[in-house]
């Protein structure tokens, strides 16, 4: 099996983008998009998730700065922008983990107004669908096991849990250690 190319991969990106599903658009982040995205990413409770302090106006500015997606080396990502009527509402990455042994990550954040609304679902399953086309042969979600509608999300976009890493991460948001759940799925045949 060849590895993930990394011109093909940005091409196809770039040719999806923005990707629209029944009720949401997946486009890149933008720079006037710093304050919904501050709004959602720093809410309370929500950095939990994330393992992160809430983020600075540097690291905001860097996060919405857009640009087209670049995946030359394993670990590249892109942030793609939620929207729903219009609205920022979260964001999703797809990270390529793995060029030679076409490996993908995908990890969703989403403002409390929209939880429990199936955002993160539609929103999972189409970048789901997108990491496939990008080459991927499987995807996975990092999650702390906590998460339990994260957890949800993942399943039912077709996920299953392969590992459970006990008290393995520090977060710095609640200073405790966090056991963290892998969930994957692979390519269909």
């Amino acid at each position: 099996m060849q590895p993930i190319a990394p011109a093909e991969a940005m091409r196809t990106m770039r040719a999806a983008l923005p990707l629209r599903t029944e009720r949401l658009v997946l486009r890149l982040l933008r720079p006037d998009d710093l304050e919904a995205v501050r709004a959602y990413r720093n809410a309370p409770g929500q950095r939990r998730w994330t393992y992160n302090a809430d983020q600075t106006e540097a690291e905001l500015m860097a996060w919405t700065a857009g640009g087209a997606p670049v995946f030359l080396r394993d670990g590249d990502a892109v942030q793609l922008g939620i929207e729903l009527d219009g609205a920022l509402v979260g964001d999703l990455m797809v990270r390529i983990t793995s060029l030679g042994s076409r490996q993908a990550e995908l990890g969703w954040t989403v403002s409390q107004a929209v939880q429990g609304k199936g955002v993160a679902t539609e929103a999972a399953r189409a970048a789901l669908e997108l990491a496939f086309a990008l080459g991927a042969h499987r995807v996975m979600a990092h999650l702390d096991e906590e998460n339990v509608g994260s957890r949800k999300v993942a399943e039912r976009i077709g996920m299953a849990v392969e590992g459970r890493h006990v008290d393995d991460e520090l977060n710095p948001a609640t200073g405790e250690y966090g056991t963290s759940l892998i969930l994957a799925v692979r390519r269909p045949a």
